[in-house]
């Protein structure tokens, strides 16, 4: 068996241009973060393991990570602690607002299928909407093997379905290069994200598939997928569930 970083460490991706000349203070644009590969997981919480697969086989450099129950003031405390992304520090920090992302506006869902639950009665009212990246550097005393040189983190208030929608099928057209799927109980989700759910319908309408997808083992891989074998599962989140590594085998006809 072979560790998931290794496997992937075979679709390395060169530095982004932008990422390799930041500079503390420089307004990055968002159009400039979704230029190279980006690693997706909605639902993500404070969660680093798409984050640490992805930067550690230097498969991807720029990280999306959206969830509508963490507010700002959870994320930069997890951000600020010592050592929360090992081997890295943050040289700066970009906001954005919702026009920065989608300057036309939001598009209307083009598929015909309803949500099991309104979104509206998960999302925290109390919570200001946000929207900012942390650009991280590794630390001097860590070498090349351990990650890239830098990476950065975006981090929305949003729902993570419609935000597949808005920004990867319509506004950017192109789909995340890496996935994180995982569904989750506790109440937390009015659709779910695996297979069967509103956003396997988004992503097959609009044929908007990821590369590759860590797939939790609770949760249903969509159609198109197929398992990597010989790759060792890696495990995060709350309830520390294992994930496996699948990878898009085909593009169905319309």
């Amino acid at each position: 068996m072979i560790e998931m970083k290794k496997y992937l460490k075979r679709y390395r991706e060169e530095m982004p241009q932008w990422l390799a000349e930041y500079k503390p203070g420089d307004q990055v644009t968002f159009k400039e973060f979704m230029s190279g590969r980006v690693g997706y997981y909605p639902g993500s919480g404070t969660d680093g393991t798409l984050i640490k697969v992805g930067n550690q086989a230097q498969c991807v450099h720029a990280f999306l990570q959206v969830d509508y129950m963490v507010s700002k003031e959870e994320l930069t405390e997890v951000l600020s602690r010592p050592r929360e992304i090992c081997g890295y520090h943050s040289i700066g920090r970009v906001e954005w607002t919702e026009k920065d992302l989608m300057p036309q506006g939001e598009y209307p869902l083009n598929v015909n299928k309803a949500p099991k639950q309104s979104p509206d009665s998960f999302v925290k009212r109390d919570v200001e909407p946000y929207c900012f990246m942390e650009v991280m550097e590794r630390d001097s005393d860590m070498g090349s093997s351990w990650g890239a040189e830098r990476i950065a983190l975006a981090f929305l208030f949003a729902d993570g379905i419609a935000t597949y929608y808005q920004l990867f099928c319509r506004e950017y057209q192109k789909a995340p290069w890496l996935f994180l799927l995982q569904d989750h109980g506790f109440g937390c989700n009015y659709d779910c994200f695996g297979k069967g759910g509103l956003l396997d319908a988004i992503i097959d309408g609009n044929d908007c598939r990821p590369q590759v997808v860590i797939c939790a083992t609770n949760t249903h891989i969509w159609d198109g997928y197929k398992k990597v074998t010989g790759v060792e599962s890696v495990r995060g989140g709350m309830n520390y569930h294992e994930r496996e590594l699948f990878e898009l085998i085909e593009r169905r006809e319309k």
